[in-house]
């Protein structure tokens, strides 16, 4: 039986989605194995990534990558002939700019604005508050850059596009609401572009836009929510 490559995680996972897209535009074989860290992780998981996170992705060789950047940028290399990673040196850089301040900065406010309202996290109204006006000041990049573009490199799609879309997909499943899309025209258009490719919705069918965002939990409530990390 010939060995697959593998890509551990839950469906829907944010991180996992830019990978899944480009591995079905570039044409590259991975099966999906259903791994979430709430349901609890086997031994011979925690021997592949000891931090227990998700995604990890294992090769048909058997090599082991375990951060979502990597994994994506290794899936998006398997076809030589793709534009994925840009035609030139500063694409390659710029596209890892954007994955890394979508990654970092991004996810890390987001993170602290929604998960205290789906109960995973202590809620303070003024943190949350807080975390909302940073995520905006992160998001304010996106804008302003998308002014006049149409991608976030070389007016072209790139890996950068459909990795960054993933992440942020949390926030406009959760609290990125009518209102807010009003503030970021731009960054929201770009959105509703690379939902829209085939690529992209053969990982998502039907992307969620929130209408109302969320608000203060429930006390009582007991959360299911799963976060990459």
């Amino acid at each position: 039986m010939v060995s697959r490559n593998k890509l551990y995680t839950y469906k829907g996972g944010p991180r996992s989605i830019g990978i899944l897209a480009v591995a079905h535009a570039v044409g590259f074989d991975i099966e999906v194995i259903e791994t979430n860290p709430q349901d609890g992780l086997s031994e011979e998981y925690l021997k592949l990534n000891r931090l227990g996170k998700t995604p990890t992705f294992v090769s048909s060789e058997g090599t082991v990558l375990t951060e979502c950047m990597a994994i994506a940028l290794h899936v998006a290399s398997q076809d030589p002939d793709s534009r994925m990673l840009g035609s030139g040196h500063m694409d390659f850089i710029n596209i890892i700019s954007w994955m890394s301040l979508c990654n970092s900065d991004v996810v890390k406010r987001m993170g602290a604005w929604i998960l205290p309202l789906l109960g995973v996290a202590p809620y303070a109204p003024q943190g949350v508050e807080m975390a909302k006006q940073q995520t905006a000041q992160a998001i304010q990049i996106f804008e302003d850059h998308l002014r006049d573009k149409r991608f976030l490199v070389a007016d072209r799609l790139t890996l950068a596009d459909l990795f960054c879309v993933g992440l942020v997909s949390f926030g406009f499943a959760k609290v990125f609401d009518k209102a807010w899309r009003a503030r970021f025209p731009y960054f929201t258009a770009w959105y509703e572009m690379i939902t829209a490719l085939e690529m992209y919705r053969a990982v998502v069918p039907d992307p969620v836009m929130v209408e109302t965002a969320l608000g203060p939990p429930d006390p009582s409530m007991r959360n299911s929510y799963t976060a990459d990390d």
